[in-house]
Parts: structure tokens; sequence; C-alpha cells
């Protein structure tokens, strides 16, 4: 069993960057981090993959100010620096969520890859 105290850190720096525009969430992920969806957010839409670079200009820009919702469901590790984590996070009135894979580089965790998919939020 690994301690996983340092990716939750990891993890509520990016849930806090979501909520309150703080520029953090390009110190969660590694330079070379890829996200991948599917474009417009449709199941039957094209494979959309994003750098690090042009996500986090997406995410800065996203209205913030509404209600939060965050939840961490699961972190498992292959190894001592590698893991992946399941979580939820609202973004507006969608409710997205994430797959993020670790890895422990330069003595520190990193996201170096999301892939996600967002639903409609339910009141």
């Amino acid at each position: 069993m690994y301690d996983d105290s340092e990716i939750r850190k990891v993890i509520q720096d990016y849930f806090d960057t979501g909520y309150d525009a703080v520029p953090g969430i390009a110190e969660t992920m590694h330079d070379k981090a890829l996200l991948y969806s599917f474009e417009g957010n449709k199941p039957e839409g094209e494979l959309r993959i994003w750098d690090k670079e042009t996500f986090v200009g997406i995410a800065t820009s996203v209205g913030h100010g509404y209600p939060r919702f965050e939840e961490i469901t699961s972190i498992d590790f292959t190894g001592p620096n590698a893991a992946v984590a399941r979580v939820k996070v609202r973004v507006q009135d969608t409710l997205f969520t994430d797959i993020l894979s670790f890895m422990r580089l330069d003595g520190r965790w990193w996201i170096m890859a999301k892939v996600f998919y967002g639903q409609p939020w339910e009141v």
C-alpha cells in the first residue's frame, strides 16, 4: 500500500483551480500531459486531444462562481511512481468524470493524462 496524500493534494489543487480561477491548473499537469475527450462532449463525436497549454487556456477562460461539487472516487497505484485517479467535478452546468493518470517525476506527482466526459448537472 502506498501513501496517496501527495496525489490527493495535487487533485485538490486541480479542483480549486476550476472554481477559483487560480492559474494553478498548469502546475498540476506535466508539460507533456495530454487530455482526451469527444468533440462537443458527445459520445458519437470525434476524438479530441488537447495538449496542456491548449487545455489550460480553455480551463482558465471558463466562467467561475457556480456551486462547487467535487469528489475523489478512487486512487489506484500501479507502482510506487504511477497511479490512476477517478474524480468528479462540476464545471458550470456539467458534471465531469475525469480519469487522471499520474507519474512521480523529479520528486513530485504530475497529472500526465486526462480522459474525461461530461453529463448535464442535475439539481
